[in-house]
């Protein structure tokens, strides 16, 4: 059966994309990475692609629940995050960090709102950031929650207790599953990413030569390596959760960050633009 991640833009879908590619090529999955409509043209749908496709994992970024229903049975993970949140980490991305180029196409309003944002200030970024996010945030409102197959995760789990919310994930996914020949899996597992890696450096360097190991499931203590692997720490050269690169991809790397950057102002214009959407998703005023 198909898996699945569907992350909402600026809901830790990189890092979340990296844990899964790291597993995927341990397992010798084929991964189908589909971020823009464009990437399914000459389909009806992206149904259709992802079947002609026909990859073992299938990562997703604004996903709607339209595009949804058109998919083959699967597995899945979809992530959500408080949207003030999305808003916040929206503005600095694309004002500063963002690439303009998604699979080699161009993000053309980004290229725009990038501009506005460049000629105001915070405040004004801010209320113009609010309505850029409906590209975002609309597709979020509207999802399904009760999906077949899928399990819905939010991203302050995942960063409040990593080790638990991914190991769920991957259990969910089939990719990590307890059992016996935990060392055999583990061995195999280590073999199998030595080249992606490039560690142990013995081992990589036999590793491009050599196939990897046949491997249906990770053991569980790849959840703990890949967390460690990829660390806000490391992913930020350095930097700990709450120390702040305004000009970095993983720019803060904690939740709740929307209380020091909107007001009163922008708060009232979320809930003109949304209605109850905070409330809606469980999160607190």
């Amino acid at each position: 059966m198909l898996r699945a991640f569907f992350g909402r833009h600026k809901t830790a879908s990189t890092w979340a994309r990296s844990i899964l590619h790291d597993a995927a090529h341990a397992l010798g999955l084929k991964v189908l990475t589909v971020h823009v409509p464009d990437q399914w043209a000459g389909h009806a749908s992206v149904g259709d692609y992802v079947r002609a496709e026909q990859p073992d994992l299938l990562v997703m970024t604004n996903v709607t629940q339209a595009q949804f229903e058109t998919l083959p049975p699967l597995r899945g993970l979809n992530v959500i995050r408080d949207p003030r949140d999305i808003i916040v980490s929206g503005y600095f991305s694309h004002r500063n960090s963002h690439p303009e180029q998604l699979m080699g196409i161009v993000w053309h309003e980004l290229v725009a709102h990038r501009r506005v944002l460049s000629e105001v200030d915070v405040e004004a970024g801010l209320l113009a950031e609010i309505e850029f996010s409906g590209v975002f945030l609309d597709p979020m409102c509207e999802w399904n929650y009760a999906n077949p197959g899928v399990l819905e995760l939010r991203m302050e789990d995942m960063v409040a207790d990593p080790y638990a919310t991914w190991t769920r994930a991957l259990t969910h996914l089939d990719l990590v599953a307890p059992g016996g020949f935990e060392r055999l899996r583990h061995a195999a597992s280590t073999w199998n990413l030595a080249d992606r890696r490039e560690t142990p450096r013995s081992l990589a360097r036999a590793r491009r030569f050599l196939p990897p190991v046949p491997l249906r499931r990770l053991p569980q203590a790849h959840v703990a390596g890949a967390l460690a692997r990829f660390s806000f720490e490391r992913l930020s050269q350095g930097r700990r959760p709450g120390q702040e690169d305004v000009h970095s991809h993983y720019r803060r790397g904690v939740a709740g960050d929307w209380r020091n950057h909107l007001s009163e102002v922008h708060l009232k214009a979320i809930t003109a633009r949304y209605g109850d959407i905070v409330q809606q998703f469980g999160y607190s005023t």
